[in-house]
């Protein structure tokens, strides 16, 4: 099934820091080989190997728009107070003194082969907005080019990837993901076989690291192997070590493996046995025969089935071909 390594990547990164904590915040420096200030339009141009750093983030691109905080109004005198009253030079308001530097920006919008790196993940678009008050980057591109999204050998597209710079969150609109990583194989054998790679394609993924999940939600479509699950929505659990424990499917789902196929109104998939577990009124169709039962066991490397209270109607003419053990 899934091994939703890319999500259990973020929940291994989130381990060191305490629960609750924000990573941390910090001006942004920024350098570009041309640099043009416009005061009055409160914006500063960036051209050529723009360059944003700040802490464990880093940015790159061709060109950037740094849109300046807006100036913040005088606030009124006092009125006067009868007697003499004290002369001093005229204060400089905190807006006039960071003109022009990172924490006076509030967004920088870049285009042209965006590139961002952070810890051990690394993420290319055409364009990006980094929201610096609401802590985000956004990544788009064009439907030949999404943005992308890479953890180690997974990699994440999708029409927009808003990544938040406060936590390990990311939220992927129409994500399209391929996961390589598996858990090890119990045994010398399996062990020797290699992970098989796994598609997931769905209208909405939200990467959480506090609850230590990966949800998925609208037209859910997991590929691996011959087999394809659809589900409404789907919740991908992992353990503190960011390994795949359990994938959930609510709102109905259908498996499709070879022959056969099953329904149910829910299922579980258990990362370490490989076995799909299906209730609320399962049903199972090989060749003819239609079994169902309380629960439906299906594993997923194998023809093995288990029903619960099972009853149905079986066809045993149209499994005359298949090999007996």
């Amino acid at each position: 099934m899934i091994g939703v390594a890319l999500a259990a990547a973020v929940a291994a990164q989130a381990q060191s820091l305490p629960r609750g904590q924000s990573l941390p915040q910090g001006p942004i420096d920024y350098a570009a080989e041309e640099m043009t200030m416009e005061p009055r339009d409160r914006r500063v141009l960036l051209d050529g190997k723009v360059r944003l750093s700040r802490a464990d983030l880093l940015v790159t691109g061709d060109h950037a728009v740094a849109d300046l905080a807006p100036e913040q109004k005088a606030q009124k005198s006092p009125l006067p107070q009868p007697g003499p009253q004290k002369r001093g030079k005229a204060k400089r308001t905190p807006e006039a003194s960071r003109l022009g530097l990172g924490q006076g920006i509030q967004r920088f919008t870049l285009d042209g082969a965006v590139h961002v790196a952070r810890g051990t993940r690394t993420a290319d678009g055409a364009h990006g907005v980094l929201d610096s008050p609401a802590q985000t980057l956004l990544l788009t591109g064009t439907p030949e080019a999404p943005p992308i999204l890479r953890d180690g050998s997974e990699t994440l597209t999708g029409e927009r990837v808003l990544i938040h710079l406060d936590s390990e969150d990311v939220e992927v609109t129409k994500p399209r993901l391929v996961l390589r990583r598996s858990l090890p194989e119990d045994g010398a054998k399996e062990s020797a076989k290699k992970p098989t790679p796994v598609r997931v394609e769905a209208q909405n993924l939200t990467l959480d690291h506090e609850k230590q999940l990966a949800h998925f939600t609208s037209d859910v479509v997991v590929h691996r192997g011959d087999a394809v699950v659809r589900s409404p929505r789907m919740d991908a659990r992992y353990d503190k070590t960011g390994q795949l424990t359990k994938l959930e499917l609510r709102g109905g789902v259908d498996l499709r493996q070879g022959d056969r196929r099953a329904t149910g109104k829910s299922a579980d998939y258990d990362a370490r046995t490989r076995e799909v577990v299906l209730t609320g009124d399962p049903k199972l169709y090989d060749r003819g025969d239609v079994l169902q039962g309380e629960r439906i066991d299906l594993a997923l490397d194998s023809k093995e089935v288990r029903v619960e209270k099972a009853h149905g109607r079986l066809r045993p003419e149209n499994h005359q071909d298949e090999v007996k053990e």
